[in-house]
């Protein structure tokens, strides 16, 4: 059962007894997007905030996050600790220097014991160095937690990210991203898109599992694999709880990701899991690192009319590639519709071809890229971008749904 005191009290579910949140919500880690001061605000507010490593090609910039991260938690631990002190008693003057050193080692195990930083599975351990870059992560900062997609389960010695249905028998007793994290004591959370994925997260015994829908925004299985938010966070939920009675083993935390950007969707989620992730909603945040012009088109009058899930930017940007180019069945993302949808939603495989070949759309597209154009580059939203009317802080944003949330619930308790 779900346990809820006032606002800026603890939320009773699994995930919140199995991480450090005060709410059961995190935010996505949005490669381009996710920085330090974002995920350290939704902390601040209670939930689980995360930093995207993305496709993990630049270990400097991810640091530089990470010690946005630290600064920005030991700055609010250094505000709690001296408005409590001005609430107290006068202290002299040795034991306000006890206190001071007291607050510097909790700040350091506190702002440690938050971090969490996400990984695109595909790109980021698809080499020696980036296994060495992940275990120096691991080893050096300790976070909390990391998480995985596309896929969630990387092993160590297998390169085959070709076939979705592909998985090398023989590397069973090889280490993967998972072990690698326990190894370390960093709670592993696996994001899947259907239930096949969702399974093979629960042999390696991870610690919660996003069920990403068709509805999310960013990359994610194509339609065809796919499922929806609703139909699979339940039907996980639903698996996790049978494995434990005929297992006896722990429960597994379920979140749902897609289309959820408001208290409403909290609400309607903690009837089939234990929480939420939100995307879309950050995108549109004062702390967002991505793109301001990109930004500023997710305010424009959309509904979930115009969100669409499709492989056209990925086919169009993989050509522009020279690396990290996204493997099929995850080479689709929920974006904006626009003129480049327009143009090229049902075209047949000879006339992509004929415009890779002889036309010029990659150069069209290239230059609309370096001017920002949201009517022909890919801007990445779900469908919930018709309920976000302004950029806000984070801290807000996350306030704004906890009070909603209760809002809700207490009506709810009169019908």
């Amino acid at each position: 059962s779900i346990k809820i005191a006032t606002m800026k009290k603890t939320w009773n579910t699994p995930f919140t007894q199995t991480f450090p949140c005060r709410i059961p919500l995190c935010s996505a880690p949005m490669a381009g997007v996710s920085g330090g001061l974002l995920a350290s605000r939704v902390c601040q507010a209670g939930g689980l905030g995360f930093i995207a490593a993305g496709h993990f090609r630049d270990l400097l910039a991810l640091e530089r996050e990470i010690d946005i991260f630290f600064q920005n938690q030991q700055e609010q631990l250094t505000n709690q600790t001296q408005t409590k002190q001005s609430q107290s008693q006068p202290q002299t003057q040795q034991q306000q220097g006890a206190v001071a050193t007291d607050n510097d080692a909790h700040r350091s195990v506190a702002a440690i014991n938050k971090l969490s930083i996400g990984f695109i599975g595909h790109s980021s351990l698809s080499t020696k160095e980036g296994w060495e870059n992940y275990e120096y992560i691991l080893r050096t900062y300790q976070p909390l937690a990391v998480q995985f997609f596309a896929p969630s389960i990387v092993y160590k010695h297998n390169d085959n990210f070709d076939n979705y249905h592909s998985k090398n028998k023989n590397d069973h007793n090889d280490e993967t991203n998972v072990t690698m994290a326990k190894k370390y004591g960093t709670k592993f959370i696996a994001q899947v898109g259907s239930i096949q994925e969702a399974q093979e997260a629960m042999r390696h015994d991870v610690d919660a599992i996003i069920c990403q829908g068709s509805e999310a925004g960013g990359h994610g299985l194509r339609r065809n694999l796919g499922n929806s938010t609703m139909a699979l966070t339940s039907q996980v939920s639903r698996l996790i709880k049978s494995n434990c009675k005929t297992t006896a083993s722990a429960v597994i935390p379920v979140l749902a990701a897609g289309g959820i950007v408001a208290g409403k969707h909290l609400v309607s989620a903690l009837c089939l899991c234990d929480g939420v992730v939100l995307g879309t909603r950050f995108w549109a945040s004062n702390e967002s690192i991505g793109n301001p012009a990109l930004q500023q088109s997710l305010l424009k009058n959309h509904s979930c009319d115009d969100v669409i899930r499709t492989t056209i930017f990925d086919r169009i940007e993989n050509e522009l590639k020279s690396s990290c180019k996204w493997p099929q069945p995850y080479d689709s993302v929920g974006a904006l519709r626009n003129r480049t949808t327009r143009e090229w939603e049902g075209k047949s495989e000879v006339e992509w071809r004929d415009a890779m070949d002889g036309s010029d759309l990659l150069e069209r597209y290239k230059s609309s890229a370096e001017k920002s154009d949201g009517d022909v580059v890919c801007v990445l939203a779900g469908e919930g971008v018709g309920e976000i009317d302004s950029i806000e802080g984070a801290y807000d944003i996350v306030m704004k749904i906890e009070e909603e949330a209760l809002e809700i619930i207490d009506r709810l308790k009169s019908i």
